[in-house]
């Protein structure tokens, strides 16, 4: 068997990159706020209180960030797909 890497795209696990662990971090503590003054609503931002948007652009920041790690980062093809082998 021929366990040779691709040569465009080598074997990659975004699991073992800490700048993606931190990132990660980030993004769900700036979408937790705690680091808000209790019982704050206002600026109200389009009818909800600001920490709602806070959020939901927070949720949707860690989802694109986990999209673009699965999607371009990770390559979890074997070796005998990507010859386009059959068995």
């Amino acid at each position: 068997m021929d366990q040779r890497r691709s040569q465009d795209r080598p074997r990659y696990e975004p699991i073992r990159v800490r700048s993606l662990w931190v990132a990660l971090a980030v993004v769900v503590l700036v979408g937790v706020p705690f680091y808000l003054p209790a019982g704050s609503t206002h600026p109200m931002v389009l009818g909800v209180p600001y920490w709602v948007v806070i959020s939901a652009v927070s949720t949707l920041l860690f989802a694109v960030l986990v999209t673009w790690a699965c999607l371009y980062r990770w390559n979890i093809e074997e070796p005998e797909e990507e010859a386009g082998g059959d068995r």
